[in-house]
């Protein structure tokens, strides 16, 4: 059993254990305080499930709730032939560093070499925007993502194609972002109360228009912001099974709502 803990987004201590089971089909089921939420695969429970956003993703039936699963089930995708159990002792999943990479290691600690990865067809087309944005999705011969943003005087873009594990590793370690007018208007709202200067970034744009880290060390990724969205996309993809779909998904200004809107056109495919 592996045990990581660190402050969430809401709780200045929060731990999650992981239960790699050997023998098993590969499963990852998702349990809060002892009770299973999900498991990949079972796509009536996984449906029947409410989904909100408010900054990260939450997933609830009527009697337990997850929060921030979309950093931690990315790295089952490097790991998809294997079965995990996830306790949660709290409704937030860790923040640890704000990127999934903590995880990585960790598993890969008590896993050992990462598998190829796995992808499912879907051909899906859909083209639909929304007050700040757009998004459009297309099948392709693997995952690839085109990221945009453009807020706070902030604007960049990247893309990726994802074939094999060593495509991912860039966007493990992308953390998660703040801009310091966000931070300092959720924490007058009672927000983000477990976050200290460890867990991911807080960005300010200067006098110059330029990015500039006001904590959190230096970027790891001249783009890191962005393959941090991309991250959060992947996540949320891939919270109902370990694998990727073959589509080119373009996104102008998305987020974790578009993220769910993306994967209910996911559900049905990834079945078959």
């Amino acid at each position: 059993m592996l045990s990581l803990e660190s402050p969430s987004l809401s709780y200045k201590n929060t731990c999650v254990s992981i239960e790699h089971i050997r023998r098993h089909e590969p499963c990852v089921s998702w349990f809060v305080n002892g009770k299973c939420l999900w498991r990949s695969g079972d796509f009536k429970t996984f449906q029947s499930l409410k989904k909100e956003v408010c900054r990260t993703t939450l997933i609830s039936s009527p009697f337990q709730t997850i929060a921030s699963p979309e950093h931690l089930s990315p790295v089952f995708l490097l790991w998809n032939q294997e079965s995990f159990n996830i306790h949660v002792d709290q409704i937030e999943v860790p923040l640890m560093d704000g990127s999934a990479l903590p995880w990585f290691f960790a598993l890969r600690h008590i896993v050992k070499a990462p598998q190829p990865l796995s992808f499912y067809d879907a051909p899906i087309y859909g083209e639909w925007t929304f007050p700040s944005g757009y998004v459009k999705i297309t099948p392709a011969e693997t995952f690839e993502v085109e990221y945009s943003m453009n807020r706070n005087h902030y604007s960049d873009s990247a893309f990726v194609s994802i074939y094999d594990t060593v495509d991912l590793f860039p966007i493990l370690s992308a953390r998660t972002f703040i801009f310091e007018e966000d931070y300092e208007k959720a924490r007058r709202d009672g927000l983000l109360a477990g976050v200290d200067e460890k867990r991911g970034l807080l960005l300010k744009i200067n006098s110059s228009n330029r990015l500039e880290v006001l904590s959190g060390g230096s970027l790891r990724h001249p783009q890191e912001p962005i393959l941090h969205k991309i991250l959060d996309l992947i996540g949320d993809l891939t919270l109902h099974y370990p694998f990727l779909p073959k589509l080119r998904i373009t996104i102008h200004n998305g987020g974790h709502i578009v993220h769910h809107q993306i994967l209910e056109r996911l559900l049905a495919y990834v079945l078959a």
